[in-house]
C-alpha cells in the first residue's frame, strides 16, 4: 500500500493534503426503497462505505463530499430537508469521516428561484472543488490536487474530476462492490 502522509510545507504552518472527493447519492449512499431518498430515514450508507473513506483518511486524505441536489430546484425538497439528509447521513458511521460537504441546489430547468439558475457550482463544473479548497485552506491545508481523487457513480462525476484535471474513480471499483448491491 503506498501511503501519502500529509505535511507540513516550510515555516508556514499550512498542512499539504490530497483531496478525497466523493459524491454522495448512489457513492456512498442510497434510499433504502432503492428510489429518490424522500426523507432522511430513508437513507442507507452502502457496502464498504466507512472503512474504505477511513482507510483513506488515515493515510493523510483531506475527504470532502460533492453533491448535486437539484431536487430543490425542482421543487422536491428543500435547503432544510437537504441538511437534514446529510445530518441523519451522518449519524449513520460510527465515526464520519467526512472533512466538508458542499452541494448544489441549481438546476437551469428548474422552477425554484433562485435555484432555477445555471450555477458553477454543479457538476460536471467544478465549483463544489474551489468550495472544498476554500474550506481546507481557512483549516491551514493546502490541497494537493495532483494526488488527489474524485469518486463517483454517474457521468457528471467524471466530467467534474476531468474538468478539474483530478484522477477519477467509479464508485463501484474504488468500494469493490460485486454486481449484486
Amino acid at each position: 500500500m503506498n501511503i501519502i502522509q500529509p505535511h507540513r510545507n516550510g515555516d508556514s504552518g499550512f498542512l499539504v493534503s490530497p483531496a478525497l472527493c466523493i459524491d454522495l447519492d448512489g457513492t456512498i449512499r442510497k434510499s433504502k426503497t432503492g428510489r429518490h431518498i424522500e426523507k432522511p430515514e430513508d437513507i442507507v450508507l452502502l457496502p464498504n462505505v466507512e472503512a474504505t473513506l477511513w482507510n483513506y483518511k488515515n493515510q493523510g486524505y483531506y475527504i470532502c463530499g460533492c453533491t448535486n441536489q437539484g431536487g430543490v430546484a425542482h421543487g422536491f425538497k428543500t435547503p432544510a430537508d437537504n441538511v437534514a439528509e446529510l445530518e441523519y447521513m451522518s449519524s449513520l458511521f460510527q465515526r464520519n469521516p467526512i472533512d466538508f460537504i458542499t452541494f448544489a441546489y441549481h438546476m437551469d430547468d428548474g422552477k425554484i428561484f433562485p435555484y432555477n439558475m445555471r450555477s458553477l457550482l454543479r457538476k460536471p463544473d467544478y465549483g463544489m472543488l474551489v468550495q472544498c479548497e476554500v474550506f481546507a485552506w481557512q483549516k491551514g491545508i493546502v490541497i494537493d490536487w495532483g494526488k488527489s481523487l474524485f469518486v463517483g457513480d454517474r457521468p457528471e462525476d467524471k466530467g467534474c474530476a476531468d474538468a478539474a484535471r483530478i484522477r477519477f474513480q467509479w464508485a463501484k471499483v474504488f468500494f469493490k462492490w460485486d454486481a449484486e448491491r
